[in-house]
C-alpha cells in the first residue's frame, strides 16, 4: 500500500486529529492535502523542509509531498546558521508561523498561515491523477564525522516498520487518543505520532505536550482512554501530585529510561513504559517493557556478530540488500540482549543525539579558540558537556577581562546559532595546551579531572 492511500481508505467523517476542541476529519485532510499539493506543484521547489510543530499541519504537508512527488526534508531543528549549511539539500521550507530567521536563509521560507488560505482558494477537490513516485524523505542526524548526516528514508522502509509496529501495539492503541511529548521531526516521533496512528485510524492530539500539567489537563478533558508517545526526560519529571487516569499505553524512546522515570510512570500514570531501541538510520531494532529486562528484537529483525566482534543488523526497515553495523556494543543473553554503550562519539543528552565531534568543530571555528575538546560530565543528576579550550592571544585577553564565567556565556552565545541548547557546553576550562600521552592521544581522564569540584 502507498502512503497516500490512507487518504482514501477511511470514511470521510472519521477523526484524524484533535486540535483542542476542534475535530479534524479525513474529509478535511483530503481537502487540505489536495490544496497544498496543487500549490506545491505550482512552485519550482522540489525539496521541501517541513518545520511544522503542529502534528496535523505536518501530516497535511507530508501527504502533500507524497501526492506531488516532491521530497520531504526533516532538518530536525530550525537554527538559521545550521539550516544554511543544508541549503544544497533544500529548495524551500514550510514553518508554522512567521519565522524571524527567514531572511538569513538562501531559500524561501513559507508560513503555513499564508500558504494554506492561498492554496485552499485555488483548489477544492482531490486531484484524480496521483503521483506514481513513492515518497522520499530526507532526515538529518549527527554522524561520527561531526557533520550533519543525511539519512534517506524511502516510503517502502517507513511502511514496513509501520506494519510491524502495528502488529505489536494495535490492540492497545485502538479506541484511544494518541498524545505526544516528542516532535515528529525525528524518526521515532514520525513513526509513532504520525504514521502509525494514520495506519490504524487512531486520532492524535495536534499539539505537543511539554509539561505534566498539560498531560493532566488533556486527559481530564478527554475522559477516555489515551496513549502517550514520550521521551524518557518527560517521564522523569512527572509529578506524583498530578496522577493521570485512563492511560492505556505508554511508549518511550530516544535514550534509556531511568529507574526514576520507570517508577514515576507506574505511580503517576499507572503504566509500564514500552521502551524502543533504534536510530534514524536503522529504524526500530528492539523493544522491552521493564527496564531491567533484556531487549527483544522486533519481528523480522536479526543481529549477527563478525570475527572482529562487530554486530550487524539485517532489517526490513533498511534499503533492500543493505546491512548496518551497530555503533552500540551489546551482550547477547538467552532471551535477547543488553546494551553496553556506544562505540563511537555520539552520545545522548536529554534524548537528543549529540556528536562530540560536531561540538568540537564548532568550538574550533570560533576566531578566539585555537584548539578545543569536549567531554561528557555528570553535573548533579544530569549529563552535560565540559569544554576544554586552548585560546588564541585574543581569547586569553578576553579570559583576563571577562573571567571564566562570562567567557563561557560568550562561548554559549556564539555556539547557539549552530547547536541545540542541550549541546552547548556548561563548563569551561582554558589551558595552554591539551594534555596528551606519548602517542599524541588525548587523555580524557585527565581532561575530566579538570572539572572536578575542589
Amino acid at each position: 500500500m502507498r502512503l497516500i492511500e490512507w487518504l482514501y481508505d477511511r470514511p470521510a467523517e472519521s477523526t484524524v486529529a484533535w486540535r483542542g476542541s476542534e475535530r479534524l476529519t479525513i474529509a478535511q485532510l483530503r481537502l487540505e492535502v489536495a490544496a497544498l499539493s496543487a500549490w506545491m506543484a505550482s512552485q519550482t521547489a522540489r525539496r521541501w523542509a517541513l518545520c511544522l510543530d503542529d502534528a496535523y499541519s505536518f501530516t497535511v504537508a507530508l501527504l502533500a509531498c507524497a501526492q506531488t512527488g516532491v521530497q520531504a526534508v526533516l532538518p530536525g531543528h530550525r537554527r538559521p546558521a545550521a539550516l544554511a549549511e543544508l541549503a544544497s539539500n533544500l529548495d524551500a521550507m514550510l514553518v508554522d508561523g512567521d519565522w524571524p530567521g527567514s531572511a538569513e536563509l538562501p531559500f524561501p521560507v513559507w508560513s503555513w498561515s499564508s500558504v494554506m488560505p492561498e492554496a485552499l482558494g485555488r483548489s477544492s477537490t482531490l486531484p484524480l491523477a496521483r503521483s506514481e513516485l513513492p515518497l522520499s524523505l530526507l532526515m538529518f542526524t549527527s554522524g561520527s564525522t561531526g557533520l550533519p548526516q543525511p539519512v534517506l528514508k524511502q516510503e517502502r522502509e517507513l511502511l514496513a516498520e509501520v506494519a510491524v509496529q502495528a502488529q505489536l501495539w494495535a490492540p492497545l492503541m485502538q479506541q484511544t487518543l494518541l498524545l505526544a511529548t516528542v516532535s515528529q521531526q525525528h524518526i521515532y516521533g514520525l513513526l509513532f505520532r504520525i504514521l502509525l496512528p494514520l495506519h490504524l485510524g487512531v486520532p492524535f492530539w495536534a499539539a505537543t505536550l511539554t509539561t505534566p500539567e498539560q498531560l493532566c489537563q488533556v486527559a481530564q478533558m478527554w475522559r477516555q482512554p489515551w496513549g502517550l508517545v514520550s521521551s524518557p526526560a518527560f517521564l522523569e519529571h512527572l509529578d506524583p501530585a498530578l496522577p493521570v487516569a485512563n492511560g492505556r499505553w505508554l511508549v518511550t524512546s530516544g535514550g534509556p529510561l531511568s529507574t526514576a522515570g520507570a517508577t514515576l510512570s507506574r505511580g503517576c500514570l499507572d503504566l509500564a513504559a514500552v521502551e524502543l531501541y533504534g536510530s534514524s538510520e536503522t529504524g526500530g531494532i528492539a523493544w522491552r517493557q521493564e527496564r531491567d529486562h533484556d531487549w527483544s528484537l522486533l519481528p523480522g529483525v536479526a543481529l549477527s556478530v563478525d570475527a572482529q566482534g562487530d554486530w550487524w543488523l539485517d532489517s526490513p526497515f533498511l534499503p533492500a540488500g543493505e546491512r548496518w553495523r551497530l555503533a552500540d556494543r551489546i551482550a547477547w543473553q538467552d532471551n535477547g540482549f543488553r546494551l553496553l554503550g556506544r562505540a563511537d562519539r555520539i552520545i545522548k543528552l536529554a534524548e537528543k543525539r549529540i556528536s562530540l565531534d560536531e561540538v568540537e568543530r564548532r568550538l574550533q571555528a570560533l576566531d578566539w579558540v585555537q584548539e578545543a575538546v569536549v567531554v561528557p560530565l555528570l553535573l548533579g543528576r544530569r549529563t552535560g558537556l565540559g569544554a576544554v579550550v586552548v585560546p588564541t592571544p585574543q581569547g586569553w585577553q578576553w579570559h583576563a577581562d571577562l573571567g571564566n564565567g562570562r567567557l563561557l556565556w560568550r562561548l554559549r552565545q556564539e555556539l547557539g546559532v549552530w547547536l541545540e541548547p542541550v549541546a552547548l557546553p556548561r563548563r569551561l576550562r582554558c589551558l595552554n595546551a591539551l594534555p596528551c600521552n606519548a602517542q599524541g592521544k588525548r587523555q580524557y581522564a585527565e581532561l575530566k579531572e579538570l572539572f572536578d569540584e575542589a
